[in-house]
């Protein structure tokens, strides 16, 4: 149900019986005998609500998804060392002026097979179908490559849904204080190379570390982007680009809000 207001039937009701007036006549004017009706279905039903958030958190376990939620937005999430910390998702409004705001989602990691079941990750997929934009968190300290994380990423979602393999998205690497700055770039910059890509200095925040490289894409209003709309790296703990992030994920869901308003 994606509507207010929208009605779904569930069951059938039962048939009802005749009262003891139908039986009255003649001889028995108060009759005591009733028929009971034929009982209706009977079923357990659960309903689950899809969390309806601006930007979906996406990556694989461990890579610091819970602990950005926290130290950017009100949400306070499990945040531990060990993979599928997170079992459920959750929440966190993004403060990133006086007026304007906007809505987080964590879910659990996806991995490998996501798609067909594997992991916690495609049970609660379906929690970002409604997001705006999805951020990938790309963990640059992980044993698994960085493109290898991204490529496993992008098939996983556009496995499990063609609506979320096409949808906006921007990559974090995040837990870049786990390097030197030049063992960052260098990964970043090969990474980068790999999935075709430059890194440039499109990314316009005060806020923005310059030590690093980043890469920003330039797009006219209204254009459907075919790249990340952006990478930036990160550090949580640190608070390394946190702030930068906030602003350009809130401007970009502004933009799309915008869109939507041009499209009706």
């Amino acid at each position: 149900m994606t509507e207010v207001g929208a009605k779904v039937k569930l069951f059938e009701g039962g048939k009802g019986g005749l009262g003891n007036m139908h039986f009255k006549n003649s001889s028995n004017q108060r009759p005591t005998y009733a028929q009971p009706g034929l009982p209706g279905v009977t079923k357990q039903v659960r309903f689950e609500m899809k969390m309806i958030a601006d930007v979906g958190l996406v990556g694989y376990p461990n890579v610091g998804k819970s602990t950005l939620i926290s130290v950017m937005s009100n949400a306070r999430p499990q945040v531990a060392n060990y993979e599928f910390t997170t079992l459920t998702p959750s929440l966190g409004v993004v403060d990133y002026s006086d007026y304007d705001s906007f809505v987080m989602a964590d879910i659990p990691g996806i991995i490998e097979g996501a798609s067909e079941g594997r992991g916690l990750g495609h049970e609660f997929l379906r929690h970002i179908e409604r997001t705006t934009t999805l951020l990938f968190m790309i963990d640059i300290s992980n044993y698994r490559t960085m493109e290898y994380q991204y490529t496993t990423l992008l098939e996983e979602l556009s496995k499990y849904s063609q609506v979320l393999g096409k949808r906006d998205y921007g990559i974090a690497i995040t837990k870049i204080d786990a390097l030197s700055i030049e063992e960052c770039n260098d990964m970043i910059e090969k990474f980068m190379t790999n999935i075709d890509l430059k890194p440039n200095k499109n990314l316009k925040s005060e806020n923005i570390d310059s030590n690093y490289l980043s890469y920003g894409v330039k797009f006219e209003f209204g254009e459907k982007p075919t790249s990340p709309l952006f990478v930036l790296p990160i550090s949580s703990v640190s608070h390394i680009n946190t702030k930068a992030l906030k602003y350009i994920l809130g401007d970009i869901v502004k933009t799309s809000k915008e869109k939507e308003v041009v499209n009706e």
